[in-house]
């Protein structure tokens, strides 16, 4: 209790310091007032030039989409009755995806960290939006939940996106064994090929789904877990996904390739050399599975470090097609629900999709020829 109280004070003082509104000339919050025992924990004045409004503001360390869900019939009510006055939510750092609920659901919001929206019709508009968090992730601000996203946990994900549809937890466990035991990888077995178990506990799977229900990408229905919106949760795990796509491919390594575009060729000179151990992503696994553009580089994702050093043979070469990148993957995940097309070794077309966003350019409009063509339809959906 005394950590909360500590933060509520740290909220305050930085609405008095105007921390909120750096950058925003003529603008200031005056009289702030701590209201205990009334339906919001803070009151001030808003002032930008001779605009004034009263704001009333509930504090809290964090606000996830969910539980803004639940307060914003209650805000609206109030905004019925003081149309003349902004209800607010104020916390240290408002992520992305909750500023963009807050926007739809007209949930005036202020942060620490300069993301403002307050707008009272016909008196006072004010926007911002954008802004890092400037201080280190304060444990008291984060509401615990897993990211899912990255690691081990994003095998949830694959799962979820592969077949949208209706899931419990211990049939998204059982989808996970039933991949490790069957994947594509595991026919014909070489000495070189790595073993892809991509099992993970119970408990992980649940806090991951409690984490996507959070930020109402899933819905629970009894016992059963559903994706109403399987493409905005796609957008958002690419978007999430190309955050980190740069420093990823830090430590991969390219080599040069004799068979140019004859992904054929150049999978049996591969599995000469670590059968059973890689798979083709990104806009050479598109180019099998969805025909669009041609290659400028050839990714393929390794699956173990013995690979890799055989794959390192064909550096040094000259080359007469693009070149091979070899790209050790964040989680063996990646290699879920992996198919073999031609005779080839390519990622499902999710995985292909995050790689291809992630690289922008033409080959973002390669992921959408992708997802309309391939994924959509997977999903018994159209881009309509």
């Amino acid at each position: 209790m005394e950590a909360a109280v500590t933060l509520e004070q740290t909220i305050i003082d930085g609405l008095r310091a105007q921390t909120p509104l750096v950058g925003f000339p003529g603008v200031r919050f005056s009289e702030v007032k701590e209201t205990p025992g009334e339906p919001f924990d803070v009151s001030f004045q808003m002032e930008s030039g001779p605009s004034r409004i009263q704001v009333f503001a509930e504090i809290k360390p964090y606000f996830t989409p969910k539980a803004l869900e639940a307060i914003a019939p209650w805000i609206a009510r109030l905004k019925t009755v003081q149309p003349e006055a902004a209800f607010a939510i104020v916390t240290p750092y408002l992520s992305q995806q909750a500023q963009e609920f807050c926007i739809e659901k007209g949930i005036d919001f202020i942060d620490l960290a300069g993301n403002v929206s307050v707008n009272v019709p016909g008196r006072f508009v004010l926007r911002r939006l954008g802004m890092k968090r400037r201080q280190p992730l304060d444990p008291r601000t984060s509401p615990g939940i897993l990211n899912v996203y990255s690691g081990r946990a994003s095998r949830v994900l694959r799962v979820l996106l592969q077949k949208p549809g209706q899931w419990t937890l211990t049939e998204i466990a059982a989808e996970l064994a039933r991949q490790s035991r069957d994947n594509v990888f595991s026919e014909n077995k070489s000495v070189n090929g790595p073993a892809y178990n991509f099992e993970i506990s119970l408990g992980t799977i649940s806090k991951a789904i409690a984490s996507l229900e959070q930020e109402l990408l899933i819905r629970r229905r009894d016992l059963a877990i559903l994706v109403p919106e399987p493409q905005r949760l796609l957008t958002r795990w690419a978007e999430k996904y190309k955050e980190r796509y740069r420093w990823r491919l830090r430590s991969s390594f390219k080599s040069a390739n004799l068979f140019g575009s004859d992904l054929v060729a150049l999978n049996r000179e591969l599995d000469s050399l670590a059968s059973n151990s890689y798979a083709f992503t990104g806009a050479a696994a598109a180019a099998i599975a969805a025909p669009f553009v041609d290659l400028d580089v050839i990714d393929v994702f390794v699956g173990s470090l013995e690979s890799a050093q055989r794959f390192r043979q064909l550096q040094g070469r000259v080359s007469s097609g693009p070149d091979i990148r070899f790209i050790s993957p964040y989680d063996l995940g990646v290699f879920m629900y992996a198919r073999q097309q031609s005779g080839v070794p390519i990622v499902s077309d999710v995985q292909a999709y995050l790689d291809l966003y992630a690289r922008g350019g033409r080959d973002l409009k390669q992921a959408y020829y992708l997802l309309e063509n391939r994924i959509l339809p997977a999903w018994g959906q159209n881009d309509s």
